[in-house]
């Protein structure tokens, strides 16, 4: 008697998964009937080839059709030595195919996977989507013919598996012969009830290698994106708490829960937060920076890169390694709130310095008063009394691209205004301009809104027809002109 359930998987891993008329024959009651009703079994082209019942031999021959000539009508036989020929009855001819992409969704289901599915090799390989598994999340693929010859094929034409973070792989019955990622047999895995597939996933968590070092994400929202979407349509305003997410006519709000953050002071926020000041990309690693702090650079932005796919889930990867240089750019746009700007508002111009760095950002430091409270010591008794208010100065920095400053495009060219400032720090707060020039004038709205100063960042003399920064000015990249 041939279990089904058992050899499904075993028969999907064949180049023509099917099974015949005499396996459904003799296989448990009811097993068949469960996977048609299922969708996994859909009828498909009669088999091509039959057993001769005509003699005691058994001999497999192939079928040819013959037609009558009183009824017109053709009738399937086999040839067979001692008899000629041998009718064959057209139901055991019959054959049901395996519907492998509804073994795939099926299995999806039974994980409770998020994001968008998609077919990446129609037959052979599909991402199946994400989730939250062993410490972080993971994407699913689900593979056939994994240990075929053409096995590396697969992994050459499916780079989605070898980009992902940190992929699983499922397979029908056979893993790969190289082991690409954890790859976990379905055979083992999966159960078939009454009404759907059920996948082990208590075993999964315990059989893949945990990273409790993340944030485990207990409440996850997810942005609804189209099919066709890509990351280049994504735009994100960070905000003090929440992200807002843009996608062409769509636009959420998103708060640390959503994100499975713990808040302000959870260290993925805080790289969000630093990509959006930066306008979307890390600067080159610097050589003061040792092996150990980079590596868990690198493991924070893949972190980072899980939550942001399972949040939107758009294929492909949301942040990319700038190669050669240890920096990383978001392949979205990002940017922080306008309304928010520089994190502390300065009194006075004079109190700021902008400096232009080598890698093109730039800095911009203002001095600050913190107030705080100290007790006094009496000199009589030499103990501490009452609380008193005092003041401790100190120097806030923040560095930004000039995409963060709303001073270039998406391609990082710099705008009007944006090639205005480089010339100012370049020139150390001097250019040489008329008293209305409107690329100056716009500039000095963008500065004042970013910092939050209602007096004119620039001064103009007249007599020299020249203007002048009231903050300090610098860079560290030399002007190709002079004033």
């Amino acid at each position: 008697m041939s279990d089904l359930l058992r050899e499904l998987w075993s028969r999907a891993e064949c180049e023509e998964p099917v099974f015949s008329a005499e396996e459904i024959e003799w296989s448990p009651p009811g097993q068949f009937e469960l996977l048609c009703d299922l969708g996994l079994l859909k009828e498909t082209d009669r088999a091509t080839w039959a057993r001769c019942e005509a003699c005691g031999d058994g001999h497999v021959e192939n079928v040819a059709w013959v037609q009558n000539a009183t009824t017109g009508r053709s009738a399937p036989f086999v040839p067979c030595p001692e008899n000629g020929g041998a009718a064959v009855s057209i139901e055991r001819l019959r054959r049901w195919a395996i519907d492998l992409d509804a073994i795939a969704q099926a299995t999806r289901r039974a994980l409770g996977l998020i994001g968008n599915d998609s077919a990446l090799l129609p037959g052979r390989v599909w991402f199946l989507g994400r989730r939250h598994v062993a410490g972080r999340f993971r994407d699913f693929f689900f593979v056939l013919g994994a240990a075929r010859e053409d096995e590396h094929m697969l992994w050459d034409r499916c780079r989605q598996i070898e980009d992902a973070p940190s992929p699983v792989i499922l397979v029908p019955s056979q893993t790969p012969s190289e082991r690409r990622a954890p790859a976990f047999r379905l055979a083992d895995l999966a159960s078939i009830t009454d009404d759907r597939i059920v996948v082990d996933l208590d075993y999964l968590g315990e059989a893949l290698p945990s990273e409790r070092g993340v944030t485990p994400a207990k409440t996850m929202a997810s942005f609804r994106v189209p099919a066709d979407a890509t990351w280049a349509d994504l735009r994100l305003v960070v905000r003090e708490h929440t992200i807002v997410a843009r996608l062409r006519d769509r636009e959420q709000e998103f708060g640390f829960e959503d994100l499975g953050l713990s808040g302000i002071d959870d260290r993925l926020w805080q790289l969000l937060c630093s990509f959006a000041r930066l306008g979307g990309q890390t600067p080159a690693r610097s050589r003061t920076v040792s092996e150990k702090g980079a590596a868990t650079f690198r493991k924070q932005v893949s972190d980072l890169r899980q939550r942001l796919s399972t949040v939107f889930p758009i294929d492909g990867e949301p942040i990319r390694a700038v190669h050669g240089t240890g920096g990383y750019r978001c392949l979205f746009q990002i940017s922080l709130d306008r309304t928010d700007g520089f994190p502390v508002q300065p009194e006075r111009w004079e109190e700021c310095r902008f400096i232009e760095l080598p890698d093109g950002r730039i800095a911009i430091s203002v001095r600050t008063k913190e107030v705080f409270a100290t007790r006094t010591i009496s000199e009589e008794t030499a103990r501490r009394t009452d609380l008193e208010a005092a003041e401790r100065y100190g120097v806030r920095t923040e560095e930004y691209d000039l995409r963060a400053l709303g001073l270039a495009d998406q391609s990082s060219r710099p705008t009007a205004e944006g090639r205005t400032l480089l010339e100012f720090l370049r020139d150390g707060g001097k250019l040489a301009r008329r008293g209305d020039d409107k690329d100056i004038l716009r500039l000095a709205q963008r500065l004042r809104d970013w910092m939050g100063l209602d007096a004119e960042p620039f001064q103009f003399t007249r007599s020299r027809t020249l203007w002048s920064t009231l903050f300090e000015s610098s860079s560290h990249r030399k002007s190709s002109r002079r004033s």
